[in-house]
């Protein structure tokens, strides 16, 4: 593992490409973190990442994530919902998690998408990279390993 954070493990994507299939095992290993794949662009200060397991305590403390979207919205002003490609705005932006907590995903930033109500109530705990793909077709070729 490259880094490590307390609420996820990830890796640089080079790495990731080289050893993949050796991180995955070594997560699904470690108890304390529920394995799953994230490929994000930039989380913080943090580039070109692929996150390999989210922490996993046995049970999910519950916080907020309406204001992620709120937040969000403010600082880039025009925004498409990842899914359907709507307009998002105040009204009808909402907060959707990549791996859900009904499945052991947690709360952190870099498990978290912005996208509109309707198309988070239509995936309810759906596989998040098949649901993307039937939604909105430009993202085949930009997600890898699948």
């Amino acid at each position: 593992m490259k880094c490590r954070n307390e609420h996820f493990i990830f890796v640089d994507f080079d790495s990731y490409r080289k050893w993949g299939y050796l991180i995955k095992f070594l997560v699904y290993l470690n108890k304390n973190y529920k394995p799953c794949l994230i490929f994000r662009r930039s989380y913080l200060s943090f580039r070109n990442i692929v996150v390999v397991g989210l922490r996993w305590n046995g049970k999910n403390v519950k916080r907020r994530t309406i204001g992620v979207a709120k937040k969000h919205l403010q600082i880039n002003k025009e925004v498409d919902c990842l899914y359907c490609g709507v307009r998002l705005n105040i009204s009808n932006a909402t907060t959707d998690h990549i791996v859900p907590i009904s499945k052991g995903g947690n709360n952190t930033q870099v498990n978290l998408v912005i996208c509109c109500k309707e198309c988070n109530s239509q995936r309810g705990d759906k596989d998040f990279y098949k649901f993307l793909l039937s939604k909105n077709y430009k993202y085949k070729t930009d997600i890898p390993y699948i």
